[in-house]
């Protein structure tokens, strides 16, 4: 009878142990929920997206698009910083930065005795394999798929060649119309509507232009390797199919192709012209960035857009957001010379709200050319096209050693 009893005293004892593991399981489990729901939020409220989070021991993994905040070092920056206060149990912060939902650089930020340290890379695997295995249900939270950008882009151009006139000058507005219905898609339609011009009346540019209407597909895009294609109409006047190839030897040295098959295409008085899709352009490029002098350095060389073969040489000093460079060309016994810029534009945040956002460009950009006349002008020597619109030294610049460098300058205070 006592050993009966006994029994059922340790049947029960198992039984409150089991109920008792149970609980605690579901209790860390519900804790752990609610600290990710509260990481998404904060993310969701700083006006991030495509985000995905989750945490183990003192790590955070997140993945994340910044579309808000202008410059990409400072848009994962204000998220460290807000995590950081929102989680102060986490000591390691493991991000992967996405643009059109594809993972371009992993970012992992260590705090230690009130100071920041900060490692950026091409390798994204391992902080992917990561979210999977932690959130395996994927739940994305403020997915973009659909939703529609509408950014008012100005173009100024001034041609001063003419000795019966001071300078050509044209005030266009270029509003561009983008979306991401897909994985790595990035559909754009910009037309290009004249504001002012006194140009001759002959001249196709007094005249609202086609631009940009382009769907854009990255293929690859990790360690080693990006590929993209693009298809539809371009920046100025050229429509095709371009591809854009590019291997990462390290954090600092690209190589890479850009190629094309294209056509002219313009609206005239009588209609809407096209060419012959018969240009084929490729250039070969090296693009490194020294960190100590914050100097870019990219070479060209190949077959430019109308035939003629090549070399152009950029170098262009990066002052965090701003960059402003100088070039050179030589193509076919000729040469031609000139500056260019990227500086910001409007707000360091737009938070954008809705299905359709209608905000700024981040930046405007602008590139002098010294040869406007002559043999270099006559044959559109040294030309190449734009497969999106807002192309320039500073958006898109997803270089590890730029990114690092400025990152660890904002989070320790030197910049904002």
């Amino acid at each position: 009878m006592k050993a009966e009893r006994s029994r059922h005293l340790y049947v029960s004892e198992l039984s409150i142990l089991k109920w008792g593991l149970l609980i605690a399981l579901w209790t860390a489990s519900f804790y752990h929920s609610v600290a990710n729901t509260e990481i998404d939020d904060i993310l969701i409220k700083h006006g991030f997206e495509n985000i995905r989070t989750a945490t183990e021991e003192d790590t955070l993994y997140a993945a994340f698009e910044n579309s808000t905040h202008r410059a990409s070092y400072r848009g994962i920056g204000v998220a460290i910083e807000k995590l950081s206060e929102t989680a102060p149990n986490i000591s390691i912060f493991k991000i992967l930065v996405l643009e059109y939902c594809v993972p371009r650089i992993s970012v992992v930020a260590q705090k230690a005795e009130n100071k920041w340290s900060v490692t950026v890379s091409y390798e994204t695997v391992e902080i992917q394999h990561n979210l999977q295995r932690l959130t395996p249900q994927n739940t994305t939270k403020a997915s973009t798929f659909g939703k529609i950008d509408l950014t008012l882009h100005p173009i100024i151009s001034i041609d001063n060649h003419l000795l019966d006139k001071l300078a050509e000058v044209g005030i266009f507005i270029a509003p561009a119309i983008e979306t991401t219905l897909w994985k790595g898609s990035r559909i754009t339609f910009q037309p290009i509507l004249p504001l002012y011009t006194n140009l001759f009346k002959n001249n196709p540019d007094r005249l609202p232009q086609l631009g940009v209407m382009a769907i854009r597909q990255d293929w690859v895009s990790n360690r080693k390797w990006t590929l993209s294609t693009t298809i539809g109409s371009f920046l100025y006047n050229i429509m095709g199919l371009h591809l854009d190839a590019t291997y990462h030897l390290n954090d600092r040295l690209d190589f890479g192709v850009r190629s094309g098959w294209a056509a002219e295409q313009v609206f005239k008085r009588s209609g809407w012209k096209t060419g012959h899709l018969n240009k084929i352009t490729c250039m070969i490029n090296a693009n490194y960035y020294e960190p100590y002098t914050s100097l870019q350095i990219k070479a060209s060389a190949g077959r430019f857009l109308y035939g003629d073969y090549g070399f152009r040489g950029d170098l262009v000093r990066h002052f965090g957001e701003v960059a402003i460079g100088v070039y050179g060309i030589y193509t076919d016994g000729e040469k031609n010379a000139g500056f260019n810029f990227a500086i910001p534009l409007g707000a360091r945040k737009q938070h954008r709200k809705g299905r359709i956002r209608l905000y700024l460009p981040q930046y405007f950009s602008w590139e002098y050319s010294m040869i406007s006349y002559y043999r270099y002008a006559f044959e559109k020597m040294g030309r190449e096209y734009k497969e999106f619109p807002d192309k320039n030294f500073t958006t898109h610049y997803w270089q590890p050693t730029y990114i690092q460098q400025y990152l660890q300058r904002y989070l320790n205070g030197y910049i904002r």
